[in-house]
């Protein structure tokens, strides 16, 4: 693409032209193009014209200010007193004229480097120090004296130009790469997030299978009975139908039939009566705590269904808690104390997984006696919700990792060290923060700050 005797024979062969045509001026070469290492010419009247863009340089016309002035028409010897209007001429003149010239020969250039721009000519008398720029040289040869052509081009800034392509199209490739790299990333992380949350709900549905189990069980031991009851009650009753009919008769045998009554019940009825109301109330009982736990699974599934919407964070905490009863350890005491919390537009799926993370963690740092508190509070600009346990507390080393990825203080095959770096995701996906403030043996307390529902709505 570099030919700088192409473009300059371009230039030179369009000033022919060009002089011809506006002065009636004939031209030609002297001869072949020199190819030189710099602008370097004797005359005294230089018009140039720069061009600027993926690359850079100059054409020029240097000639003589007598020359000059003859190929524009003037005939009068220059004197003092006219050389400053000469001069204006001149310029005038031959800076329209390298206009012209410019915008034909470089069509040949930006056909290899496109987007071009030209600056205004300019005009120098006297003599010129150039730079170092890759130059070709044409000498034309007329009747009003010699005209030299220069065409420069700035193989520095070429290369430069060159190297800003490729390093552009470097950086598109290297940008596509990251895309499809983050992409890949993004299915793993939503990949990661879902083995979580499957690892979540198991840990759920072992805990609720285990609280719905134990109601059932006396439930259906209840049953058992109440039906043993049932065949007592009858046959007490058809003893009694049998009385009625011996007292109808009237012939004495009612009295043997009430000595058989008292000596054929092996059960006390009245015991039998009393015994069967206290089944009820803990069947009744039974069912109800079956029917809380459907109910909490139930929230838990349209909360994860509903999406950003407002919602009860306390009610979330209470879904929470009774979901994960099961992993108490024996012992260990679980407090809510709610304060007065507005509620909050939030997606309740994720802060109801965000809790029971929370909740969990609290629950098996726990061996024996503890307790773990949950509190909620709210103030103008957020809602504040604590989990604080007394259990095994965090290391100072552990503590500024504990949010990350994969890193778990369980031992191997117990975790996978995702489920606090999901809660962090959550928090910061809801604009909000948590921190952690832990001691050794001591316990551990997690804090996070939501903004309220006005923060978070669309502005």
């Amino acid at each position: 693409m570099c030919n700088i005797v192409e473009y300059t024979q371009a230039f030179s062969d369009v000033t022919v032209q060009t002089l011809a045509d506006i002065f009636g001026v004939e031209a030609t070469a002297s001869g072949a193009i020199e190819q030189v290492n710099s602008v370097q010419t004797s005359r005294s009247f230089i018009v140039s014209l720069y061009y600027t863009g993926s690359v850079y340089g100059e054409y020029l016309l240097a000639l003589d200010e007598e020359t000059a002035a003859r190929i524009i028409g003037w005939d009068e010897p220059i004197t003092d007193d006219n050389h400053e209007e000469v001069r204006d001429q001149i310029c005038d003149a031959l800076t329209e004229t390298l206009n012209m010239i410019v915008g034909e020969s470089i069509v040949l250039l930006q056909a290899s480097y496109p987007k071009l721009t030209l600056t205004a000519p300019r005009v120098f008398f006297g003599t010129l120090r150039y730079p170092q720029f890759k130059t070709g040289r044409s000498v034309l040869m007329t009747d009003a004296g010699e005209i030299e052509c220069h065409f420069c081009l700035d193989l520095m800034r070429l290369d430069l130009a060159t190297s800003y392509n490729e390093a552009m199209q470097t950086l598109l490739d290297v940008n596509a790469q990251l895309k499809e790299a983050n992409r890949n990333l993004a299915e793993q992380q939503a990949q990661l997030v879902h083995t979580e949350k499957m690892a979540s709900i198991g840990i759920l549905a072992s805990g609720v299978a285990h609280e719905i189990n134990n109601p059932l069980f006396f439930v259906d031991a209840n049953l058992a009975t109440l039906n043993e009851y049932i065949q007592i009650i009858e046959s007490t009753l058809s003893q009694y139908d049998r009385l009625r009919e011996s007292t109808e008769a009237g012939n004495g045998a009612w009295i043997r039939q009430l000595d058989a009554i008292r000596d054929d019940s092996d059960e006390d009825i009245e015991f039998v009566m009393e015994d069967t109301k206290q089944l009820m109330v803990e069947t009744c009982d039974g069912v109800g705590r079956i029917k809380g736990i459907v109910q909490s699974l139930k929230d838990f599934s349209q909360a994860e269904q509903a999406g950003i919407a407002e919602a009860d964070v306390n009610h979330i905490v209470e879904t929470s808690c009774d979901l994960l009863q099961n992993h108490l350890p024996t012992g260990c005491r679980l407090e809510k104390r709610f304060g007065d919390v507005p509620k909050l537009i939030c997606n309740a799926a994720e802060i109801g997984q965000l809790l029971a993370s929370l909740i969990l963690n609290s629950m098996q740092a726990i061996e024996g006696d503890g307790e773990i508190v949950i509190t909620s509070a709210a103030n103008d600009e957020e809602v504040v919700l604590t989990v604080e346990d007394t259990g095994q507390g965090i290391g100072a080393d552990n503590v500024d990792r504990i949010f990350d990825p994969f890193y778990s203080t369980k031992p191997e095959g117990e975790g996978a060290g995702l489920g606090l770096s999901i809660a962090y995701g959550i928090v910061q996906k809801h604009n909000g923060s948590i921190s952690v403030s832990s001691q050794l043996g001591s316990g551990t307390t997690m804090t996070i700050h939501l903004p309220l529902a006005s923060e978070l709505l669309p502005a």
